[in-house]
């Protein structure tokens, strides 16, 4: 494995695995226990919103995460406001607080209110999109062959500038950024020169984590694989 690009919510790195292995990893990002808000009781809204809608909006706020989190929590959360302008999400006050301060809610004129209590427990993403921690995707990277003799026009045909000039060599820079578009390929065949790029899957799969803010990627990433074992080790006894 080797690290990419590690950002404050996203991970990227590669590894030399078998897709199927991978995809099951994916499918177990759902089934990780994550926070979310499942009632609202609201008391006022003047705001041009639905009750129903505010409701649904408060439900997709990402919440701060605990360690002593689990299935029986009841964390309860209050907002309370009266003001003119916009509802953000840093006035829902409660548990551990929310993970984006900045999220409207709706927007209040002057001499309106709104008031609502909820209640947060925490479910996975299989249940519902609000308990989904982020998402997890991959794709495969390229292996390019060039032959030595390739035309340095090459480099202009690649949109994602993976080709560079070294020495008066064609080299490749970043075989991670090849999105396998073909558009070098495409170019060799129109300059008549069909045999100068080879491009083809390599083993490695370039692998990419994007957190909602719950957890971090790496929790993601190693929170799934704990669920997928928890899966394998009981398939025995379920088949007894």
């Amino acid at each position: 494995m080797k690290t990419i690009t590690k950002k404050e919510n996203v991970l990227k790195f590669t590894a030399e695995i078998e897709e199927s292995l991978l995809n099951a990893i994916r499918r177990q990002v759902n089934q990780i226990p994550i926070l979310a808000i499942d009632e609202v009781e609201i008391s006022k809204n003047d705001s041009p919103l639905y009750d129903e809608t505010v409701a649904h909006r408060i439900g997709l706020i990402p919440l701060k995460m605990d360690k002593s989190y689990n299935s029986k929590s009841d964390i309860k959360f209050k907002l309370k406001v009266k003001k003119e302008g916009y509802v953000y999400s840093e006035e829902l006050k409660g548990g551990k607080g929310v993970v984006y301060d900045k999220i409207p809610i709706t927007l209040l004129n002057k001499g309106q209110e709104m008031g609502l209590v909820a209640s947060a427990k925490v479910s996975n993403g299989d249940k519902h999109s609000k308990h989904s921690p982020g998402a997890l995707y991959y794709r495969n990277i390229a292996q390019i062959k060039l032959d030595k003799n390739c035309s340095k026009e090459i480099i202009a045909s690649c949109p994602r500038n993976i080709f560079e000039e070294k020495n008066n060599n064609i080299v490749i820079e970043n075989i991670t950024n090849c999105d396998l578009c073909g558009s070098c390929v495409e170019w060799a065949k129109k300059s008549g020169k069909k045999e100068a790029v080879e491009i083809k899957n390599s083993k490695e799969l370039l692998i990419t984590i994007e957190s909602f803010g719950q957890i971090s990627s790496e929790e993601i990433f190693k929170k799934a694989i704990e669920s997928l074992k928890k899966e394998l080790v009981a398939i025995p006894k379920q088949t007894k």
